[in-house]
């Protein structure tokens, strides 16, 4: 009987008296999260254009309905106002002049800006990453955070208390929350209140105080009257 040595994880098939190596895929033991690849617009001010291959296919004005189902591959071109879009669990916004797309690879998300004006990509963490004219990062969320690369231009990450500004240049990447930060305040002891000392009665030394209570007697004033004795005499006058 011949064996076969297993190198990779393998099933064992026994057929005929030999031992056959079938190769089954291994899952990674933690499996990045798969990409939502929706894209949808949640908030318009002024006029927008969706355009596909260089081409207008919906103009949204003031009043106009904005559409629920969306084709993934849409650029979108602020002419004036402002635009919200929600793209791979993130915020995207443009504003007047902002030439935007995202588009999905490998489970990353890009987002590319052509036009005058900066876009803000916001992780869901609250990180900000700004793009100028010409530039395109490469987002990928490992579950625990976001890993920004930037593969042309350049970008500003800042974080969600507003400081900890850090441009990014081509080629370099930066990594993000993916979650917000959850900051635990321990409870501060509170100090146990002092007590004042009790003021104890005063006794005079070697005297023991004295706790009788005494109700005063009424005054009698004894009358004594006094009787005149008479003498009598033993005959009769």
């Amino acid at each position: 009987m011949k064996y076969i040595k297993l190198i990779s994880f393998t099933a064992l098939v026994f057929s005929a008296g030999l031992v056959i190596a079938a190769d089954v895929p291994t899952v990674p033991a933690n499996p990045a999260p798969a990409a939502d690849k929706s894209v949808k617009i949640t908030k318009v001010s002024g006029t927008v254009q969706l355009m596909k291959d260089g081409v207008v296919v919906m103009t949204i004005k003031p009043g106009d309905a904005i559409p629920a189902n969306l084709d993934p591959g849409l650029s979108f071109r602020v002419v004036s106002g402002n635009i919200e879009v929600e793209a791979g669990g993130m915020k995207i916004n443009g504003v007047t002049g902002s030439d935007f797309k995202p588009t999905f690879s490998n489970g990353s998300m890009v987002v590319s800006s052509q036009g005058s004006g900066s876009v803000e990509v916001k992780s869901p963490s609250g990180y900000s990453v700004v793009l100028p004219n010409g530039s395109e990062v490469k987002m990928t969320d490992t579950g625990t955070t976001t890993n920004v690369e930037v593969q042309k231009g350049r970008a500003v990450v800042t974080d969600a208390a507003g400081g900890g500004t850090q441009i990014v240049n081509v080629g370099e990447s930066a990594a993000v929350p993916s979650a917000p930060v959850v900051v635990v305040q321990t409870e501060t002891p509170k100090e146990t209140p002092k007590e004042e000392p009790k003021e104890e009665a005063v006794v005079d030394a070697g005297y023991p105080a004295d706790t009788t209570v005494y109700t005063p007697e009424t005054a009698v004033i004894v009358t004594q009257e006094a009787t005149e004795a008479t003498e009598v005499s033993g005959s009769t006058p």
